[in-house]
């Protein structure tokens, strides 16, 4: 699972793109692995206190960056194609 415990909001920057932000540093550190599930978005909405459409939002991008996958009535899963991992570490130092 996917862990938000370390995510702290900074001001200035939309919810939204700091989840997506979290996500791919975690998986360029090599501590989110292929596989690896997201909590749901209403979990997640409730542990960050924030509206589920900014999760939901956050989980739409990172699906249409192919990071994610997403089934209905399933939980998110991180779904790296090969040489995504170094796409979002290239992303991340620029």
């Amino acid at each position: 699972m996917v862990g938000f415990e370390s995510f702290v909001a900074e001001d200035g920057l939309p919810i939204y793109l700091q989840i997506i932000r979290h996500v791919k540093r975690g998986i360029a550190a090599g501590a989110v692995q292929a596989g690896d599930e997201l909590p749901s978005r209403r979990v997640l909405s409730a542990q960050l206190g924030v509206n589920p459409n900014t999760v939901q939002k956050a989980y739409r991008l990172l699906e249409e960056e192919g990071i994610i996958s997403s089934r209905s009535g399933a939980k998110s899963e991180i779904a790296l194609s090969p040489g995504a991992v170094e796409r979002i570490r290239g992303q991340l130092l620029e």
